[in-house]
């Protein structure tokens, strides 16, 4: 397929790194993709590492796998949160199901070690999680992109351009998916901000020890 046909789901949660959120999704949409963020609530502002505030185009609930050719997970800590998200890993688990393209960056190896699609592949991933694709049942390889069949993994930032090189080539070396339209946008989620986003936590409920960062607009 040409870029142009191509769609593809970029997930979103709190903490998320800059560059490997909006990197792709400028890069894609240049290129004439069709390029949706989700997350788990589309009603909510999320805050990355450093406060640069996004929101989703739909929750992760409101569409399929079947209609994406390619799910890209960014790296910072919002796939410790993802993880945790059970429509988000059932999402990660189903595109991979049916072959359609995963890319994982910096700590998105979590999110292949939770959906249980990392045994078995050769994969990449920052450092210091290299320990936790390994027992995931991974190989483990130092190099800026890694690709083993549907799966395209990379290390940091730096592999950026190699990263999305390599989901481009891709995606040409396919057909469009056949599964269902994606719901028209009035305005896609932009990367236009007025206010930063501050992260903070909460528990989960009375006495809970499972924490769950959230993002309040300051300024």
């Amino acid at each position: 397929m040409e870029l142009h046909e191509a769609r593809i789901a970029i997930l979103l949660e709190n903490l998320y790194q800059e560059l490997e959120l909006w990197y792709p999704v400028m890069r894609f949409r240049e290129a004439g993709a069709d390029v949706r963020i989700l997350a788990p609530s589309a009603d909510e502002v999320y805050g990355s590492k450093l406060g640069y505030p996004a929101t989703a185009d739909h929750d992760v609930t409101a569409v399929d796998a079947t209609s994406f050719d390619a799910v890209i997970i960014p790296g910072g800590f919002s796939p410790e949160y993802l993880r945790r998200h059970q429509p988000s890993v059932d999402l990660v688990r189903r595109a991979n199901e049916l072959d359609r393209i995963v890319a994982a960056i910096c700590h998105a190896g979590w999110m292949l070690a939770t959906a249980g699609i990392a045994k078995g592949r050769n994969a990449t991933c920052v450092p210091v999680i290299r320990d936790d694709l390994v027992n995931a049942g991974a190989t483990y390889l130092d190099e800026p992109v890694v690709r083993d069949g549907n799966l395209i993994t990379s290390r940091l930032p730096n592999d950026l351009p190699q990263f999305c090189d390599a989901i481009a080539t891709a995606l040409g070396e396919r057909v469009p998916c056949d599964g269902p339209a994606l719901p028209p946008l009035t305005v896609p989620s932009s990367a236009v901000y007025t206010s930063a986003a501050l992260v903070k936590n909460r528990a989960a409920g009375p006495a809970s020890a499972n924490y769950r960062a959230y993002a309040t607009l300051v300024g």
